[in-house]
């Protein structure tokens, strides 16, 4: 069982770099991952990471779920999610990390969270490259590697640009291979609201009212909503965001199971024990148990 509270990464505990060193970290993956050896572990992060894999192979796991790595993909990680990775020793390709603040200077907060590939719960968060996006990519990473390399006038306002670019062509591309979301932009804004809103607030509130007038809509509107967009209506929503975080709990830290339901604000630790089996499909003790046998 885990020592300790699964560990949450900031952008200064890397490598210092010479552009906003509090706000932003740009690396050569092949040197990101040969620095940083804890990265390997699950962790969680409180900034956006862009990763663009151009050679090697290996598996990706995000909040539970794993993706293949292969050469020509990028992922997209948002603050707050568990993550870790196997991979092979040839991996290379680019990484960046930038927080809300370092985007949010220059262009608006509305169009970072317009960027779809960020919503774990609506997209898998990983975009497959053709040969001409990932010479345009490389080309802008590598822009981003000049400008950190040798810093001039403006080079702060330039990787900002960049970072944007990188992240609007992202979208451009990430639309244009799922052809279901080309006509969904108005709800999927109003979507990624409700998905912020349930972020901040899952844990005090489980009340779907509380929901609905944060979003100043009506139930029904809400539920519409929700369920047009994942299938599932804005209750579920929210208790999958609670056991998400219970799961993580149980994984990466050594609170017992009662002090996981007090932090999840439940009163009765056993009616904790019987929603996460009936939804989950095991206790909390197997869950945590198989979880730990699986990465030992």
């Amino acid at each position: 069982m885990p020592k300790n509270i699964l560990p949450t990464y900031h952008i200064p505990d890397f490598e210092k770099v010479s552009i906003d060193p509090q706000e932003f970290y740009y690396s050569r993956l092949e040197k990101h991952l040969e620095t940083h050896l804890f990265i390997q572990k699950p962790h969680k992060h409180d900034f956006y990471i862009l990763v663009l894999f151009s050679e090697g192979e290996g598996t990706h796991i995000i909040d539970f779920k794993s993706y293949p790595v292969s050469p020509q993909t990028m992922f997209f990680l948002a603050p707050g999610q568990v993550h870790s990775w196997s991979l092979s020793p040839d991996t290379r390709g680019h990484i960046l990390f930038f927080s809300p603040a370092f985007y949010t200077a220059a262009f608006s907060l509305a169009k970072l969270n317009s960027f779809i590939f960020f919503n774990s719960n609506l997209n898998i968060p990983v975009l497959n490259l053709d040969t001409d996006q990932m010479k345009d990519f490389v080309s802008n990473f590598e822009k981003i590697e000049t400008e950190i390399a040798s810093p001039g006038w403006s080079s702060l306002d330039l990787v900002k640009s960049y970072t944007n670019i990188l992240l609007t062509h992202s979208y451009r591309f990430y639309v244009a291979q799922n052809s279901n979301l080309q006509t969904q932009t108005p709800a999927l804004d109003q979507y990624q609201q409700l998905e912020t809103i349930i972020e901040q607030s899952f844990i005090a509130h489980r009340d779907v009212d509380y929901y609905a007038l944060q979003m100043n809509m009506s139930l029904k509107q809400l539920n519409l909503l929700s369920q047009k967009k994942v299938g599932r209506p804005i209750s579920q929503l929210i208790l999958e965001r609670v056991l998400l975080e219970a799961k993580r709990l149980l994984v990466h830290s050594d609170l017992s199971i009662s002090e996981i339901a007090f932090r999840l604000h439940f009163e009765d630790p056993s009616y904790f024990s019987r929603l996460f089996k009936k939804k989950v499909g095991s206790n909390p003790e197997k869950f945590r148990s198989q979880a730990q046998d699986s990465v030992t």
